[in-house]
């Protein structure tokens, strides 16, 4: 019996990614029984080992694509971002309602809201700040 040949046909059924690493177990597990019965101990170790190493990069590779994954995510953010004068920045599609630190976005990738008030900012993460609408402060300021 030609035990690759019972082994990658089993494997290259599978088309879902997932599908693919299940199909690979799977096959290694039948290679397995067949080492086994035929009393071949080196062969069943290897095929172990072999197995162990499957499972290590599937983990890798999940990993990787939770990475690119959050990257994408980043990305997206990133080309929806309107910038101004003052250190803060907005999104496209929110039309300058909700304001987030630009100083956290551009060292820390992170997307903080910010405190608005009387036409003044604040981070409450970096304590960044400054006057978004004078008029609107020299209210405050005035009366």
């Amino acid at each position: 019996m030609n035990y690759s040949l019972c082994f990658w046909r089993r494997w290259g059924n599978k088309k879902e990614k997932g599908d693919v690493f299940m199909g690979l177990y799977e096959g290694i597990k039948d290679v397995a029984k067949i080492v086994q019965q035929a009393d071949n101990l080196e062969l069943y170790r290897q095929l172990l080992d072999l197995s162990a190493q499957a499972l290590d990069m599937q983990a890798t590779i999940n990993k990787l694509a939770e990475e690119n994954t959050e990257l994408k995510k980043k990305q997206d953010i990133e080309d929806r971002i309107q910038r101004h004068q003052e250190l803060y920045i907005t999104l496209k599609e929110e039309d300058g309602d909700i304001f987030y630190c630009s100083h956290c976005w551009d060292n820390d990738r992170k997307q903080i809201q910010i405190y608005k008030s009387y036409g003044q900012y604040l981070c409450p993460h970096c304590s960044v700040n400054g006057i978004y609408d004078k008029v609107e402060h020299d209210k405050l300021s005035q009366g």
